[in-house]
């Protein structure tokens, strides 16, 4: 099963026992809204009511936002407005229509002549003047410029590698509250990646790299080979590509990744008529349709969630659909990566190819991975194209394992140890305890020998009762 994700927001931030009842597991903070101890109540009140679930926060990074000290008129078409730095002296200006915004790089980025993008490529001007502290800009369409809006220059790219005070302060944050996994905005190669991950060392969260300019889809396969997940912001994608080719993008981006076993997140406007409107347009259907079809392992609802007038109802429809996606994926009897050959299969490959064989016939009735890092996953998810039960004995396991797709993680009763394998008989009484049907066959695939470099290593089809028979 595809995933959703809900952003959490003013309309939904004491609502996280009805959005978990809803069937979201997965919940999202972005850091560039709301105070950093409005964040830290979330994210208790998160783990209090929903242990298991898993939390991404989002920090502000490189994206190039406005701040919450902006003009709040609206503007006309021809109209001059100023973007400026936060210690510019906004009372030289004399103008009404100024918009202070959060990076600098920003000043370094724009020239003379070009175009600036804003929320989402739904605003756009000229480049008139570039200074040290602040940009002239002409209006190209009336609109209005908000706060925490995001800023795009059409494939620019960023010439810093190192992380500044403000990052790490925010990533702190992040590793000191234990969430699972932080959002890491336009990333575009490994070694900023790299960047990341050496500062968080071994402490949580996972890095989630966001895909949002066009540098990043050249870097992709670098990209890829070194990330836990990956976000397609289609937003800032569209906008830093082009708008035209964002479907083709997001194709290709999955397909590569699925390939890696890399969990692939959708995000932007998914549901984007849910903030008004209590139905959704044909379009966002289709598109959540093709999205699960593509092999997406997410699906994120933003704004949606966060601030619109329909957040569960926005969940129950994107749950929808997802469901129906899924039966006609099982129907047609769809593998994301069944043109993969035998002969180019490593040993993890080779037995998750070999497990969905015998998932996909009638003699086994379910498939269960016993594994305790939850390595194994990765590679079975590429293959599994319905859902499949993950049993390890850690709860952050549990919560890494929600992200992906078709998986559903479930904690053991049972501790497991190096050198014995009676928690596989302890597992099995315990699905028959919740109500597993004990005379049924199920696949079981887990490492029975350790061994370097070995992911799994054992398929077993068999009776519950028969495994669990062994504790008597």
């Amino acid at each position: 099963m595809t995933k959703i994700i809900a952003t959490i927001g003013p309309i939904t931030e004491n609502s996280i026992r009805k959005l978990s009842d809803l069937g979201v597991k997965i919940f999202r903070l972005n850091l560039s809204h709301n105070s950093i101890e409005w964040h830290m109540n979330i994210i208790n009140n998160i783990r209090q009511i929903a242990p298991s679930s898993s939390i991404i926060v989002d920090i502000p990074g490189r994206k190039i936002r406005t701040t919450s000290k902006v003009s709040k008129e609206k503007f006309k078409k021809g109209q001059i407005i100023y973007l400026v730095a936060n210690d510019f002296n906004k009372n030289s200006l004399d103008s009404r229509f100024i918009y202070e915004i959060n990076n600098n790089i920003l000043f370094n980025m724009a020239k003379k002549g070009m175009e600036i993008y804003a929320d989402d490529g739904r605003i756009s001007f000229y480049v008139k003047d570039v200074g040290n502290k602040y940009i002239t800009l002409i209006t190209k369409c009336d609109g209005v410029l908000r706060e925490c809006k995001g800023i795009n220059i059409p494939e620019s790219f960023f010439y810093d590698k190192e992380l500044n005070d403000k990052d790490k302060f925010f990533l702190d944050f992040c590793c000191e509250n234990k969430v699972d996994f932080v959002g890491i905005s336009f990333v575009d190669n490994a070694d900023y990646l790299n960047s990341i991950q050496k500062y968080i060392g071994e402490r949580r969260p996972k890095v989630i790299a966001k895909i949002e300019n066009a540098k990043a889809i050249k870097n992709l396969s670098e990209i890829l080979k070194i990330s836990f997940a990956i976000m397609i912001d289609r937003g800032d994608l569209s906008v830093e590509t082009n708008t035209s080719s964002i479907g083709i993008l997001q194709k290709e981006i999955i397909s590569e990744a699925n390939k890696l076993g890399v969990p692939v997140i959708v995000a932007t406007e998914m549901l984007h008529s849910m903030h008004e409107s209590i139905n959704p347009t044909k379009a966002e259907c289709n598109d959540i349709t093709n999205s699960v079809l593509d092999g997406a392992s997410c699906l994120m609802l933003s704004g949606e969630t966060a601030m619109g007038k329909y957040p569960y109802e926005s969940i129950e429809t994107m749950r929808s659909i997802i469901d129906l996606t899924m039966k006609y994926i099982l129907d047609k009897n769809l593998n994301p990566l069944e043109y993969v050959h035998n002969n180019v299969l490593g040993q993890a490959d080779l037995m998750a190819r070999s497990v969905s064989l015998i998932a996909s016939s009638k003699i086994s009735n379910g498939l269960v991975c016993i594994s305790k890092t939850g390595e194994g996953v990765k590679f079975l998810s590429r293959y599994i194209n319905k859902d499949f039960y993950c049993i390890t004995d850690s709860c952050e396991v549990i919560r890494d394992l929600n992200i992906f797709r078709n998986v559903e993680p479930v904690l053991s009763e049972v501790v497991f140890k190096k050198n014995d394998r009676f928690h596989i008989y302890s597992i099995s009484k315990q699905l028959i305890d919740i109500g597993w049907d004990p005379d049924l066959l199920y696949t079981f695939i887990y490492v029975s020998e350790g061994g370097a470099g070995l992911r799994l290593n054992t398929i077993q089809v068999n009776y519950l009762k028969s495994l669990a028979s062994f504790l008597l």
